[in-house]
């Protein structure tokens, strides 16, 4: 059965996170399907939960140019959003560049207290957004 070149990026982005976290010495684990998160890790004896986001390479959209842009909301073409309290920090992977962006979710509310549908970030945002 021949997967989606969307999902094997997606599959491909989650390994990679996974991976880094690691390699900075934490206890990290890929979860299982079905749940709101795809990254469990420890950080000073709690769990946190972290969803992945990528995309391939950098675009423009209306007056927005070379971003990379993310949706948030739960599956393709949902309109349900992640909630607060299912997640600890959004991954944001730039496949093209191989970097990842990690926002805390509380960083990620809008002004109505819901979390934000899209995150557009800029290469520089990169160093920001390196620690958890």
């Amino acid at each position: 059965m021949a997967l989606s070149k969307e999902l094997q990026l997606g599959k491909a982005a989650e390994h990679l996170v996974c991976f880094d976290l690691i390699r900075r010495g934490y206890n990290a684990f890929l979860a299982d399907q079905g749940l709101p998160f795809d990254i469990l890790i420890e950080k000073g004896g709690r769990l946190k939960r972290i969803q992945v986001r990528s995309t391939k390479q950098k675009n423009t959209y209306g007056k927005s140019k070379n971003i990379y842009r993310f949706g948030t909301r739960k599956g393709k073409g949902t309109i349900t959003r992640v909630r607060e309290a299912e997640v600890d920090y959004y991954a944001f992977v730039a496949m093209d560049i191989m970097r990842i962006a990690y926002i805390p979710i509380s960083k990620m509310l809008a002004k109505t207290g819901k979390v934000k549908q899209t995150i557009d970030l800029r290469e520089k945002h990169y160093d920001k957004y390196k620690e958890i």
